[in-house]
């Protein structure tokens, strides 16, 4: 199920990897609309896919639900992608003095690395991630 308005979207997809994809996709059409190029439409496509998979893995409730919601203001892009999960100590995973393995605990740093800001909020129940990407004028 998808709301879409003229500056942005809502929708609400089944807690399952393959709706994983399709909400990536989502994301990523609503970037190309917004005007971003194809090297930040990528970066925002995979932080996003980060963030989906979390919420599916982590956030998942038996017949759960994740949601999205996209919003640009001209300049800004805004996704937020939440769960239904137990949430998580974001600060505790950043303090970690070791890298996380190959294999596990990269998506908050990936994220991170690809958006111009990130913040997690597990106070309304369940997980909000909000990733934020700057459209730059070339």
């Amino acid at each position: 199920m998808r709301d879409t308005g003229s500056d942005g979207f809502h929708a609400l997809y089944p807690s399952s990897y393959r709706s994983v994809a399709q909400a990536r996709h989502a994301v990523a059409d609503f970037a190309i609309d917004c005007g971003f190029d194809f090297a930040d439409v990528c970066d925002i496509s995979l932080a996003v896919g980060e963030a989906l998979n979390n919420a599916t893995e982590h956030g998942h409730a038996s017949g759960g639900k994740f949601g999205l919601a996209c919003s640009f203001d001209g300049v800004d892009l805004v996704i937020e992608v939440s769960d239904q999960g137990a949430g998580f100590d974001v600060a505790k995973l950043l303090a970690k003095s070791d890298m996380p393995s190959p294999e596990r605990g990269m998506g908050v740093l990936l994220m991170r690395s690809l958006m111009d800001r990130v913040e997690h909020d597990c106070s309304r129940g369940g997980t909000v991630v909000t990733l934020i990407k700057r459209r730059r004028l070339r």
